[in-house]
């Protein structure tokens, strides 16, 4: 299945918690220790109200740029100008001043390994994504996005049965139920050919994802496979029903169409 059809929502939905405004994103507090001159302070506290208020996001990665060349140091202003390179979608940019912000901070914070993997999976740079949630899960293991990380690389790696395993350990961690959690499970169940088991999980996203073109193209693939092996006529046009709604055709796997378009 094309993997970057697969995975394009979920990396949305994973940096909903990646991105989120934590206590660090608010200048509350830096992994490097900041210079001392009041200057820098100040500098630095401007370039956070920039980001807390998206407003002037191009003069604040100035500024963090320049807080970078009087100390070569400091890890947080590395990553606030990653930060700003990626609220400007230049994301290569902030893969580049990520990967140092994380190899200065000496693995302490959680914040540089999840965008630094996040971003690098929006630039294609899967080993790179694989290696930092593999590292979020040794030094962060009761977060689950580590576990949630190794299984949407998986989709692109193709070690699914691994991305099963740690699918499962997130969706434990994860406090409440959590349906993109699940409709990653769904779909990493129809790349292992475990049709029947995956679909449960897509009924019960199926209130959140019924528009998305990834539920309805995979949702329909499981369908089929279950539907063809009991014979059952009603779920195989219910997966007909869910392949028709899907709307940009092009992006689906050559091995789903040709179950509904045959010749």
């Amino acid at each position: 299945m094309k993997t970057r059809f697969l995975i394009i929502a979920l990396i949305l939905s994973l940096q909903t918690n990646v991105f989120a405004q934590t206590d660090y994103f608010f200048g509350k507090r830096t992994y490097c220790e900041m210079p001392t001159d009041s200057e820098t302070k100040k500098l630095f506290d401007l370039g956070i109200d920039c980001i807390k208020h998206n407003l002037y996001i191009g003069a604040a990665n100035q500024i963090f740029q320049d807080l970078i060349k009087k100390d070569k140091t400091f890890c947080d202003a590395y990553f606030f100008a990653g930060y700003t390179f990626r609220l400007s979608n230049m994301n290569k940019e902030a893969v580049a001043m990520y990967y140092i912000a994380d190899s200065l901070s000496q693995n302490k914070s959680i914040e540089f390994k999840q965008n630094l993997a996040t971003t690098s999976m929006m630039v294609g740079k899967v080993d790179l994504a694989r290696k930092k949630f593999k590292e979020i899960i040794s030094f962060f293991p009761e977060n689950p996005e580590g576990y949630y990380g190794i299984a949407l690389t998986s989709t692109i790696i193709g070690d699914f049965d691994n991305g099963l395993e740690n699918i499962k350990i997130a969706e434990k961690i994860y406090t409440g139920e959590n349906k993109d959690t699940q409709f990653l499970k769904a779909m990493l169940l129809t790349l292992s050919n475990k049709h029947m088991e995956s679909l449960k999980y897509y009924e019960k996203v199926q209130s959140k994802f019924s528009k998305d073109d990834n539920f309805n193209s995979c949702y329909a693939a499981s369908l089929y496979e279950v539907g063809t092996v009991t014979n059952d006529e009603k779920m195989l046009k219910k997966a007909k029903k869910h392949y028709e709604k899907v709307k940009d055709k092009s992006e689906i796997a050559e091995n789903i169409k040709l179950k509904f378009e045959k010749k």
